[in-house]
């Protein structure tokens, strides 16, 4: 099945589900059993709901427009093929995330971007950072040129946690990693955003 046909403008989204549901109103679970069994409008619906917030989550992550956009086609190729293993007692939401990360984190190896920030840990405060305190005092443009300073695993631990909300448990699901391993990544990009922002003249 190609993708383009797949996100035709001709599907029909208000098509019945199983037993008499529309699709605009069945769960996120009941459409990727209806996608398992070869459902093209219950795909094209499940595109719709997720394709922002994965698209914009691969954008952070890579940084480049055009490459997000082939990934989010990848991801939903790979969600197309792979619904029928899809476990009914998981998140829909965290097993989109998970092949959206995959997807990013293999393209990033290919590109070898790998980013060491230990050489910058005497720029970063000591003592624990309070969330609130700093996202109440960074400003959209200056957390974004501060995320970009991250490696991909910091920035995505960031990411899922304030932008999609998401618990430490999902974001370790999703990473495919303990929760103490979230924890401590959580920890270390605070403190370090922390200590970038105050280089660049903004205290909290």
């Amino acid at each position: 099945m190609v993708m383009g046909s797949l996100l035709s403008q001709n599907a029909v989204t208000g098509e019945l589900l199983g037993q008499g549901r529309i699709i605009a109103e069945a769960t996120d679970h009941q459409l990727v059993k209806s996608v398992a069994g070869g459902d093209e409008a219950a795909f094209v619906e499940l595109y719709s709901r997720y394709k922002v917030t994965l698209f914009n989550y691969l954008l952070r992550l890579i940084n480049e427009q055009n490459i997000a956009e082939d990934l989010l086609q990848e991801v939903f190729v790979a969600v197309w093929r792979g619904a029928g293993k899809f476990k009914a007692q998981a998140s829909v939401r965290t097993w989109l995330f998970r092949i959206a990360h995959n997807q990013a984190v293999s393209w990033l190896r290919r590109r070898k971007d790998v980013v060491d920030h230990d050489e910058m840990l005497h720029l970063i405060a000591d003592g624990d950072v309070l969330e609130e305190t700093i996202l109440k005092t960074w400003h959209a443009d200056q957390l974004r040129d501060a995320l970009g300073q991250l490696s991909s695993a910091h920035r995505a631990v960031v990411e899922l946690s304030f932008v999609h909300e998401l618990t430490y448990a999902e974001i370790g699901e999703i990473m495919d990693c303990p929760v103490g391993t979230i924890k401590s990544r959580m920890s270390y990009a605070l403190k370090y955003l922390d200590g970038f922002l105050r280089q660049n003249g903004v205290g909290v």
